[in-house]
């Protein structure tokens, strides 16, 4: 057989296999599922340009996708009934009847907005913010997210807290560090040893499945400059009934020297609730934030367990609302003790609670944290779900 004749057949054949159809099962397992992020591997590599969606072809149903890369898709699944498989066909093709994108991301020169359907979500400040008028300038920061909002608009957050102002909303910090044989303190900016700030944006979209910020912080010693260069990936999950979204950590040493985390009772990524909840807030205190954890303890006795999410709420002017904060199971010594004061509201996943760690040079210290902002108090059934999402996720079968 002659060359040309040869490969006139290997263009024929591949052509064909670029006309098979791809389905791709996804079985819940013995579990009611909602909101869940899924990333699909394909068997082969497939042609990305051009539009795709996934059907469900009993329901009708249309779910975006976008490309990871040439073998891997992701995309969102709203709901699905315990031991009731879906199958999902992979289509090519610009569909009318999909979801318009519910997701804005706003960037300019001081932050990043985010909004999901008009509402916003969170604001993540890339501007050095100051303390209010009369408070020391070691106060200043930015590398936080303030403020965080449930779908019925009230600010769960606080930032510059009556009482304690190194406190910032959204923020991961460590308090009891050595480094080079002393003290370094990210966390209290007062006692002049360290702190934490925004680097850089390297990448803020809103796309068809998720919205996506990328941030580099530093984390600083006053003395020493740059230890940790920390990357947030943060990812914002299109849903209307209560707010989702990711925050996936990378701590890297960057510099030559060996940070010890030493062991202590608070540190790490923490939450600093409304000022509607702080009691040293005179102006605008109205009542305790109420607090529940998957092991059902509460604010009375809640405090330096271990717990695989736990949940806030209360009364925020005339609104109730609340966030609760999963860690993933893949975090180091998860299930992650946490730290919650009994009078302030505030509260940290603190993986140095019994012992501390180091992180060498070039080494890097993941952690990952999903985020449910809801209306009213936590409902303990969907967030065992979500929870089971995380722990036992969705078998994916791709055919």
């Amino acid at each position: 057989m002659k060359k040309p004749i040869l490969i006139t057949l290997f263009l024929i054949w591949l052509t064909s296999c670029g006309r098979q159809e791809i389905l791709i099962t996804i079985d819940p397992g013995n579990y009611d599922r909602i909101a869940i992020p899924i990333n699909i591997s394909l068997n082969a590599p497939i042609d990305t340009s051009g539009d795709y969606h996934l059907l469900e072809a009993n329901s009708g149903k249309i779910f975006p996708v976008e490309f990871l890369d040439s073998m891997t898709i992701s995309s969102f699944i709203d709901s699905i009934k315990s031991n009731e498989q879906t199958t999902l066909k992979l289509v090519k093709g610009t569909n009318k009847l999909a979801k318009k994108n519910s997701l804005e991301i706003i960037e300019n020169q001081d932050g990043v907005q985010v909004r999901i359907e008009g509402k916003d979500l969170f604001y993540y400040h890339k501007k050095i913010k100051s303390p209010p008028i009369g408070e020391s300038q070691l106060y200043a920061k930015s590398g936080f997210i303030h403020p965080l909002k449930s779908p019925n608009g009230a600010i769960l957050t606080d930032d510059f807290p009556a009482g304690h102002m190194h406190q910032h909303a959204l923020y991961n910090a460590w308090t009891n560090t050595r480094f080079k044989g002393e003290k370094v303190d990210f966390w209290n900016q007062l006692d002049s040893l360290g702190t934490v700030v925004h680097k850089e944006i390297l990448s803020s979209k809103a796309g068809k499945v998720m919205g996506q910020i990328t941030a580099l912080l530093s984390h600083a010693s006053f003395k020493n400059g740059e230890i940790l260069e920390e990357k947030w990936d943060i990812r914002i999950y299109p849903v209307s009934d209560f707010f989702m979204f990711d925050i996936y950590s990378e701590q890297t040493n960057t510099s030559s020297d060996t940070l010890f985390l030493e062991k202590y009772i608070y540190g790490g990524m923490a939450l600093r609730g409304s000022r509607a909840w702080n009691p040293d807030d005179s102006i605008h205190y109205q009542q305790q934030w109420e607090v529940l954890s998957d092991q059902g303890f509460t604010l009375e006795n809640v405090n330096h367990t271990k717990a695989k999410w736990v949940s806030v709420s209360g009364k925020i002017s005339d609104s109730d609302a609340g966030v609760t904060v999963f860690g993933f199971p893949d975090n180091f010594r998860y299930p992650q003790f946490v730290r919650v004061h009994p009078t302030m509201p505030y509260w940290v996943f603190t993986p140095v609670f019994e012992e501390g760690f180091s992180i060498k040079p070039g080494e890097t210290f993941k952690s990952k944290f999903r985020y449910v902002v809801h209306n009213g108090k936590a409902d303990k059934k969907m967030m065992e779900i979500i929870q089971k999402n995380l722990e036992d996720p969705v078998i994916i079968t791709v055919h």
